[in-house]
């Protein structure tokens, strides 16, 4: 009886082990997975959606393409800078003529846009089931390079940018990870004084409403990222 029931001790205490690996994920089945490149350099394009406004006289809806750099200052934080660039047009308006014949055609335009600002990843640094959602937001400039005014006395010119947004990394095995960005383009548009004058007519002037209205510009992109020291 007395080997039998050192038998079922010594039994019992080996049992111990192997259930406490049970409980919990071993690494390789853990769902988080170490981001471990500290830098990387990315490819972008997408869609943009640019904000109507009252006029109607900003850059209209095109595309962005372009490239941007992340550098990791520390933990889920890192550094971004974008430059991107893309086709466009403008409709020109003569302000003081009547609505039904201000509309003088379209310019075509290139804008070409640059920002720096914070990234931040949203499950520290790690991947959950090789998923990364950030969130980032930044400062830049945004211009069309154009100095002289339209023949309504309209400029774009070079505006001062804030931009934020949203995004979604998928970490491979590789150098190479692909990545899904929602960001917004903020910035504002100076109508000049004609387009609060009313025609000779006596009909309402283009602008009625701010003097120079915030507006929110859509780019949905897709991007390819390599990444680059540990």
């Amino acid at each position: 009886m007395t080997r039998l029931r050192a038998a079922l001790f010594a039994l019992s205490l080996s049992a111990v082990p192997a259930a406490a690996q049970v409980v919990g994920s071993t690494p390789d089945k853990s769902p988080y997975r170490d981001l471990t490149w500290k830098q990387s350099v990315a490819l972008f394009a997408g869609g943009f959606d640019t904000g109507r406004d009252e006029a109607n006289v900003g850059p209209q809806p095109g595309w962005l393409a372009g490239v941007r750099y992340d550098l990791r200052l520390g933990g889920p934080v890192s550094l971004v800078g974008r430059l991107s660039s893309g086709p466009t047009s403008r409709r020109v308006i003569l302000p003081l003529k009547p609505p039904a014949s201000r509309f003088a055609g379209n310019q075509d335009s290139q804008l070409l846009a640059a920002d720096l600002g914070i990234a931040l990843n949203l499950t520290g640094q790690k991947s959950w089931h090789r998923v990364v959602p950030v969130l980032s937001g930044g400062v830049g400039m945004v211009s069309d390079f154009k100095g002289n005014p339209d023949a309504g006395g309209y400029r774009f010119g070079t505006q001062f940018m804030f931009t934020w947004g949203m995004g979604v990394r998928y970490q491979t095995n590789g150098r190479l990870e692909p990545r899904l960005d929602f960001t917004n383009y903020l910035w504002q548009l100076r109508y000049p004084a004609e387009f609060r004058q009313s025609p000779s007519d006596g009909s309402k002037p283009v602008v009625t409403g701010g003097k120079a209205p915030w507006m929110g510009n859509h780019l949905w992109s897709l991007g390819l990222a390599y990444q680059l020291f540990r």
